[in-house]
């Protein structure tokens, strides 16, 4: 954005920001990167913003240190190896009043089932019964440990399907204009103790300089996911505290295999050797993440996929698999096949535009030319649906229902598998992990679910995304969460302006 327009969009930012008169009442104030584009509970990803800022909520949450805890249900419990019995809060309520009962959960999971992909891929195989107003279960078609995490999932949220955007979280919807501006105040059918904050506004600014520059005027209480670099001016700024944490997800490099440069599993190899994700991550996260070796690295559960994938940066070796498959170099240093040059076309968006300037250097020293484009994320799908793309960035959460996580990423019609890889391995390995009886054999079988994804590469991984959040010293009761969809407003957040 040239400078001038940012300028502008920055004062008149600030201008609506400060409207806001923050800190003359018990308002909290956010700068995000994004909100929601609509309230439809079914729509990709609305969910997660609502959840990020209180809106909504699931059966269960994964809490900071990566273990489920009953969040709408009272209790959530595994009664036999297929079967979860979740047992809902006394005298829960939507937001407009309506009871929160074991049919209106029933209907608002086979809801989002029906119209939300990913929703159906979480829930596919399982049954739900109600057994009275508050008690029902969720059974599988075969044992299934995991199945907390999955109704912790976000698009998994539990909404009042019979009418429109009415959710259960502690803050509920005054104002909405899609994209720009999300207005709250505090939900009085919310099952806990009131939170201390009574209104809640939420701007979008798309702009990551400009969400810096509202950090350090103070002009927010809670700005998210700013650039790295501004992270050494925020970090010595008075009023306000940076948060950074890595978060539990892997920003990987998404391969398509129907690209001819791209079909050959040692080229994929050879691109996932040639990063240097140390250099990655202090250019492009500033100290604020960490190299992931694996998809699976950035989940806290599994430390030992620390030691899976590409556990160095290695040059030579990528060279050597780029020089068997035929891409060599030619005088000028460019390698080429049959005449046909190595190019690959990259497509970053949301923070990733960073992450992906490194990798185009890196993969430059490798003598592949790389043609890198910022876009939005609505581009991006629409490339994947038409099948013309090479490669995309994009960040997928590790913690919760692992394996149904590789299943969604690598599995045949798996939402997340951009690239229509088709393993066999899979399944059974997926089986194996849901119906170990120990841990020990539960591990190993999804330690290699991620030693497969490394060897074959459909996405390469990169780092955990970067979470800078400023927070302002007035806001109390901040907890900072790996999960991205957690680490905003939470009930017991306190103004002390």
């Amino acid at each position: 954005m040239p400078r001038f327009l940012t300028l502008l969009v920055f004062a008149l930012l600030v201008s609506a920001c400060a409207s806001g008169d923050r800190a003359a009442d018990g308002e909290l104030t956010l700068a995000v990167a994004k909100i929601n584009a609509t309230l439809d509970p079914t729509e990709a990803l609305t969910t997660s913003y609502l959840r990020s800022y209180g809106v909504g909520e699931s059966l269960a949450k994964i809490r900071p240190d990566g273990t489920v805890a009953p969040e709408l249900a009272e209790s959530i419990e595994q009664t036999a190896p297929d079967t979860w019995t979740v047992v809902l809060r006394d005298g829960a309520r939507f937001q407009s009043g309506a009871p929160v009962d074991a049919e209106a959960v029933r209907a608002s999971l086979e809801h989002s089932a029906a119209e939300n992909e990913l929703a159906g891929d979480l829930m596919e195989g399982l049954t739900i019964s109600v057994l009275d107003p508050r008690t029902l279960t969720v059974r599988s078609t075969g044992p299934a440990p995991f199945l907390d995490y999955t109704l912790s999932h976000y698009e998994l949220q539990i909404h009042n399907a019979a009418t429109d955007a009415d959710f259960t979280g502690p803050f509920r919807v005054t104002g909405f204009d899609a994209e720009r501006e999300l207005r709250l105040e505090r939900n009085p059918n919310w099952w806990g103790p009131p939170p201390a904050v009574e209104t809640i506004s939420v701007q979008q600014v798309a702009d990551p300089e400009a969400r810096a520059q509202i950090a350090l005027a103070g002009q927010a209480d809670i700005v998210d996911l700013l650039p790295s670099s501004a992270v050494p001016e925020l970090r010595s700024a008075d009023g306000l505290t940076l948060v950074g944490a890595p978060a539990a997800n892997t920003v990987a490099v998404y391969l398509n295999p129907a690209s001819p440069v791209l079909a050959d599993q040692r080229v994929r190899q050879a691109l996932a050797w040639g990063v240097d994700r140390a250099a990655v991550a202090e250019i492009a996260g500033e100290g604020l993440t960490e190299p992931a070796p694996s998809w699976l690295a950035s989940n806290p559960a599994y430390p030992q996929a620390d030691q899976q994938g590409f556990t160095r940066y290695d040059p030579d070796l990528a060279g050597r698999l780029l020089d068997e498959a035929g891409w060599v170099r030619g005088p000028d240093g460019r390698r080429s096949k049959d005449g046909v040059p190595l190019a690959i076309r990259l497509q970053t968006w949301g923070t990733e535009g960073p992450t992906g300037e490194v990798l185009q250097a890196q993969w430059d020293a490798l003598g592949a030319d790389v043609e890198l484009s910022y876009v939005d994320n609505a581009l991006v799908q629409q490339a994947r649906e038409r099948g013309d793309w090479d490669a995309q960035t994009a960040a997928f959460t590790t913690l919760g229902n692992v394996p149904s996580l590789f299943t969604v990423q690598l599995g045949r019609g798996g939402s997340g598998n951009y690239g229509k890889y088709d393993l066999p391995q899979v399944a059974g390995l997926v089986e194996r992990a849901n119906t170990a009886t120990d841990d020990e054999t539960r591990t190993a079988a999804v330690l290699e679910l991620n030693a497969l994804q490394a060897e074959v590469v459909p996405a390469i991984p990169v780092h955990p995304r970067p979470q800078a959040t400023a927070v302002a010293t007035r806001v109390g009761g901040f907890v900072a969460h790996p999960l991205q969809y957690e680490n905003l407003v939470q009930p017991g957040i306190t103004l002390g302006g």
